[in-house]
């Protein structure tokens, strides 16, 4: 194997989310007062930024924000080569189209509606639909395809290793989610006991249906093969992952993405991982849905028979290796502590059943504690009752909305850390990475301050008053 640090990738993260309109105060509008969600979303979009006539963006912060199929917001962060740029770029986002929400929810109330929209950065609805986080990573075109039969083998084992990887993640970084038909007698006692039967780790795991698809919308899959690599096409190729969770906590986010690196890192240096390579990551994955602790089976292919936290304990001690060897990248500076300190204490909280030393940091813990803590307040409720509790809580944790979200409330007391200063995401909310972007955002940002028509893609630029020769940019 090579221990030599392989060369920049830039990374980025799209967020898909729902959206919601209720009634706001005590003389608050009526069901019939309010958007449906289709509106809702236009009327969000009606209060993008200055200067756009459509509801596709490309910012001067080089992300991209749009209206998706099924009224889904979007936001595509800027090409990023550092964890924290990422979380940054991430959170930036959630906070341009939350402004948008407030400035909608104040044009409503111009009209005589008081209402409020809700951005919900979560995963499924109460129809049972599912909506993603999508991560995309730029690899060497050798890694993932195989130009003929000799290297073939190698390809495929690439991507056994990696949905393997990917299918037990959700132990590290899963947002967490409450079961329908869990625990609902009245709560005995002050301690919150028994909540843990009534979560699992992840809410996108049971929604996935293939390791690998071409299709991005009707089979599911863990990475999408569509060849789409937004980039110069002889060289690079997108690894284009469709099955995490969507997560609030900063130190979740980052962990998710720096241990995904450091897997792609290790791979393309001839690292193996062979020997963690699963008999069927899909039968784990989607008992990650309903195991509170992730203790669930997860075979090898060699006949191993192992628990999908022996798994990712595996492929991180084997990471913290090449570590050593290689030395700490550049996309993990200021963040070297999540691979280093976090990861093995979420480990330690699985194997021992007791997420209090991660509480604050990884989603499907700080979600869990919520939960223990409504039960103690409300230790009489049962049945429906408290299933409908389980579901506020679930929504309210991912709600963007300032004034009905949990998130501020549990930064503001300590509840939930961050991984970036709020200095670094107001600057991520103009300026863009130091990758292509950078140029992206400089170009967009120019053209909207003398209102000039112009045309931009992930890989070119295009003034189209007066109309010139797109510029490409495909590195």
């Amino acid at each position: 194997m090579s221990t030599s640090a392989p060369g920049p990738r830039v990374t980025g993260l799209e967020t898909e989310f729902g959206v919601l309109c209720a009634p706001a105060g005590p003389s608050g509008a009526t069901k019939d007062d309010l958007p449906d969600v289709e509106r809702a979303a236009a009327l969000i979009f009606r209060h993008r930024p200055v200067g756009y006539r459509s509801t596709n963006l490309f910012l001067p912060n080089g992300a991209r924000l749009y209206l998706d199929i099924g009224a889904h917001p979007e936001y595509a962060t800027a090409e990023c080569v550092s964890v924290r740029d990422l979380v940054a770029q991430d959170q930036a986002g959630r906070e341009i189209l939350a402004a948008m929400a407030e400035r909608a929810a104040a044009g409503l109330a111009q009209m005589g509606t008081s209402a409020r929209f809700h951005l919900l950065a979560n995963n499924t609805d109460s129809a049972g639909h599912t909506y993603g986080c999508h991560e995309s990573y730029s690899v060497p075109r050798s890694l993932l395809d195989a130009p003929d039969d000799a290297t073939r083998a190698s390809s495929e084992t690439t991507m056994a290793v990696l949905t393997s990887f990917l299918a037990t993640r959700p132990v590290l970084v899963g947002s967490g989610r409450p079961l329908a038909g869990g625990p609902t007698e009245p709560n005995d006692g002050s301690s919150g006991e028994g909540e843990e039967a009534a979560w699992g780790l992840s809410p996108r795991a049971p929604h996935l249906q293939a390791l690998t698809s071409a299709d991005t919308t009707g089979q599911r899959a863990l990475v999408n093969t569509r060849d789409e690599p937004h980039a110069d096409a002889t060289r690079l190729r997108r690894l284009h992952v469709t099955c995490a969770d969507t997560t609030m906590a900063e130190p979740t986010t980052g962990l998710r993405s720096a241990v995904t690196l450091l897997l792609l890192d290790a791979l393309e240096a001839g690292w193996d991982f062979t020997d963690l390579i699963l008999a069927d990551p899909l039968v784990t994955l989607s008992a990650l849905g309903e195991s509170p602790w992730g203790d669930v089976p997860a075979t090898t292919v060699q006949g191993r028979s192992l628990s999908a936290v022996d798994i990712q304990e595996a492929f991180l001690e084997r990471l913290t290796s090449y570590l050593d060897d290689a030395g700490a990248p550049d996309f993990l500076r200021g963040a070297e502590h999540l691979l280093t300190d976090l990861a093995p204490r979420v480990i330690s909280a699985l194997r021992h059943h007791d997420d209090s030393a991660i509480d604050t940091e990884i989603d499907w813990a700080i979600k869990r504690r919520l939960m223990r803590a409504q039960r103690e307040r409300h230790p009489q409720l049962s049945g429906q009752s408290l299933e409908t509790l389980r579901s506020r809580v679930d929504l309210a944790y991912h709600d963007l909305n300032a004034e009905t979200g949990l998130v501020p409330r549990l930064v503001a007391q300590g509840a939930m850390v961050n991984l970036c200063d709020p200095e670094e995401i107001e600057r991520a909310r103009q300026t863009p990475p130091a990758t292509r972007a950078a140029l992206r955002g400089a170009f967009v940002a120019a053209c909207l301050e003398v209102g000039a028509d112009f045309s931009v893609s992930w890989e070119s630029l295009r003034l189209d008053s007066p109309p010139t020769a797109p510029v490409d940019l495909p590195d």
